[in-house]
């Protein structure tokens, strides 16, 4: 994969709150500045950043989810969405792999967005084969066609972003690269769009 220097290399994770919440105000930010998003799927070590699996947590870790999850909550109030917090560490792999089929078909906001509303209410399960293909057949996708591209192509499609993102130098998520400058996190944003605009950052 080559990067185009003409757009935003933007990576989201399905289980980052933060991601979710980023996703609104960046696409505006396209629409706004006329630049295109190229957006692709990030899988984030999190056992790594908050102490293992949720039995395993420190009570620093814990208390650390505790106020993450009540921030989400105050920002996701601000864009009129609902964020609950999670009981386990979800693997993202099958939904990521649905969503570069989405992406490669472009229906990639038909499929994400129902499907990460639904998630952050608790009500999708992202490791259900069955619930993930019934998401993309309600975007409007061929059943056959994903199960085809799940069987032959999915697993390296995958791993070929995840290598992207690594010489990239992405580390988490949300991450927004434009010009080879990165941005780290939704409250990047305004630093963001003064890069695309040609504008200084507000201080």
């Amino acid at each position: 994969m080559e990067t185009d220097t003409d757009r935003v290399e933007a990576f989201f994770d399905l289980r980052s709150p933060y991601s979710y919440l980023a996703l609104g105000p960046a696409r505006a930010l396209a629409q706004r500045s006329g630049i295109g998003f190229d957006w692709w799927p990030y899988v984030t070590d999190f056992q790594s950043a908050y102490g293992g699996e949720v039995d395993q947590r420190s009570s620093r870790d814990v208390a650390k989810l505790k106020y993450l999850y009540m921030d989400c909550r105050r920002l996701a109030k601000l864009q009129g969405l609902t964020v609950r917090s999670t009981t386990k560490l979800w693997n993202p792999t099958l939904a990521s792999q649905a969503i570069l089929f989405a992406k490669a078909r472009n229906h990639l906001w038909e499929f994400c967005d129902p499907v990460l509303a639904a998630f952050w209410r608790r009500e999708f399960d992202l490791e259900s084969p069955t619930e993930v293909a019934r998401a993309l057949t309600k975007a409007g996708l061929s059943s056959s066609d994903w199960h085809e591209f799940l069987q032959n192509e999915a697993e390296v499609a995958l791993a070929r972003t995840l290598e992207h993102a690594e010489k990239l130098g992405v580390f988490g998520a949300p991450t927004f690269i434009y010009k080879g400058e990165m941005f780290w996190g939704g409250d990047r944003m305004d630093l963001l769009e003064s890069a695309l605009l040609g504008a200084p950052a507000q201080g």
